[in-house]
């Protein structure tokens, strides 16, 4: 057979050795070439360049990603034993809370409507005579507070005064009269700055008839006078003159005296000045009662008196419409009648709401709270008036925000408060002979029943008062529950969740 080595061709014996090549057959460089072809068939030619082999390598990654594979794998499968472990559930721990010291409160929350009671209707003036009781002006708006001798409106150009009162106008006032009604009328205007002068209380003497005038006058309204003015000036005149005819007397009867005149013409002269003196007495007498009866008076309906002052305008008729015989409350417009002209508060507000039996329980009268408006988010107080079966009543016990009549709002009530130990509902229990007790944990393991006498309760929470003092204190911890599983120690229970 013929080998090709560096592109020569030799002879070589049959048994395909290379010539002087018998005792080199351990050299890795040689290699056979097949004749023709130029394969290797062996080892490399002498001269040739050595190659490295990659098969080492090439086993050992993989034989390093076959580990990682089979870590991967292994992380998937859990031995029974370990199967087991994680069935087994958790050590038992006890659920406890600390016992705290405190004021305990209970609230009561409930809804309340607010209304007036029974709002005042005030109409128009009745001596209108011929006039139609149409508004000429307004002087309030609604939900505006009003207080003594202001002036509501005017119906046909004459006033509705408010003056506070329990007895309601019941005829009409003019100098000279006596009576309740003066008695109101006075105190009013001295509330409203308007000063009586001398008159005695209860009597509309010139002083309190100045004071009217003066208040109608303040309000740019025209007062309506009783009596005659000229009659007034003349029985001044008939005053003056007897003055002048008592002075004439005097004269005379000096002078007479001083020239020692007769003694019947001194007797004479003295029988003159007694009569003009009576004279000038008779014609006083007949002007003060002239002033007593003459002044400015108030018409029927020109001043109304209410319970309470001040009061809450709830509606008042508009500019324009008529005051007649038609529904009550605000008029829709021009033309439009009402029975009343202006609605006032009664003083009356009172919030009624429902409670359940429990919060019913817990309220007497005179418990005080507050109410919040949701519209405005505005606050008052409020004092329980009544409770009665679910209905509770409440009266506001301060200044009403404006505009909540007819509101529904939220009232808070503390029903009660105490001082005491505090612990959470859930760590009481109840004995078989119906004593309350608590558990505490004393640690190690260990707990112990401690009875109680129980307060009041909210929110959870519950007032305790151990029987034996001392036995409970601030920071024990009393047991809520105690999980599923627990070993039966001494003072444990076993099994599932137990609440305290």
């Amino acid at each position: 057979m013929a080998l090709m080595s560096n592109g020569d061709l030799e002879s070589v014996p049959d048994d395909g050795t290379l010539p002087g090549a018998e005792d080199e057959e351990g050299d890795a460089r040689r290699t056979w070439l097949l004749p023709g072809l130029g394969r290797r068939v062996g080892r490399r030619l002498p001269g040739s360049p050595e190659r490295r082999s990659w098969a080492l390598p090439v086993l050992v990654v993989l034989a390093l990603l076959l580990g990682v594979a089979a870590g991967v794998i292994a992380r998937g499968f859990i031995s029974p034993a370990q199967v087991a472990a994680n069935a087994k559930g958790p050590k038992a721990s006890l659920i406890t809370q600390r016992v705290r010291f405190g004021v305990l409160a209970v609230p009561v929350n409930m809804r309340a409507n607010i209304s007036n009671g029974n709002p005042l209707q005030i109409g128009a003036p009745s001596d209108l005579g011929s006039s139609l009781a149409v508004v000429t002006s307004v002087n309030v708006a609604p939900g505006q507070r009003v207080g003594q001798g202001q002036l509501l409106l005017t119906v046909a150009e004459r006033p509705v005064f408010v003056f506070a009162g329990k007895i309601p106008v019941f005829r009409t006032m003019t100098p000279g009269i006596r009576g309740s009604d003066v008695t109101q009328l006075q105190a009013g205007l001295q509330a409203a700055g308007y000063g009586i002068g001398s008159d005695a209380s209860g009597t509309y003497g010139p002083g309190t008839a100045a004071a009217v005038a003066a208040l109608y006058k303040a309000n740019t309204v025209r007062p309506v006078f009783s009596g005659s003015r000229s009659e007034l000036k003349q029985l001044a005149g008939q005053v003056g003159a007897a003055k002048r005819a008592l002075s004439k007397a005097q004269a005379k009867l000096a002078a007479d005296e001083q020239s020692h005149a007769k003694q019947r013409v001194l007797k004479a002269d003295r029988a003159a000045v007694a009569a003009a003196e009576r004279h000038v007495s008779a014609t006083e007498r007949a002007l003060a009662k002239a002033q007593k009866l003459t002044g400015a008076q108030i018409p029927m309906g020109e001043v109304v008196f209410v319970p309470h002052l001040p009061a809450r305008v709830l509606s008042v008729d508009k500019l324009g419409s008529t005051v007649g015989s038609g529904n009550s409350g605000n008029s829709r417009g021009s033309g439009n009648s009402s029975s009343s002209a202006v609605q006032l508060g009664s003083g009356k507000v009172t919030l009624s709401g429902f409670a359940s039996p429990i919060d019913t329980r817990l309220l007497r009268p005179g418990m005080t709270g507050t109410a919040i408006s949701d519209l405005s988010g505005s606050r008052f107080g409020v004092r329980v008036s009544s409770v009665t079966g679910p209905r509770v009543l409440f009266l506001p016990t301060g200044r009403l925000p404006s505009n909540v009549i007819g509101q529904n709002v939220q009232v808070s009530i503390t029903a009660s408060r105490v001082r005491s130990l505090i612990v959470p509902v859930a760590a009481v229990s109840t004995a078989g002979s119906g004593q309350p007790y608590v558990t505490v944990d004393r640690g190690g393991g260990h707990t112990a029943s401690v009875p109680v006498r129980l307060g009041i309760s909210s929110g959870g929470l519950q007032a305790v008062t151990p029987v034996h003092p001392g036995a409970l204190r601030p920071g024990n911890l009393v047991v809520l529950g105690i999980g599923s599983g627990a070993s039966t120690k001494p003072g444990r229970k076993a099994g599932r969740l137990v609440p305290g």
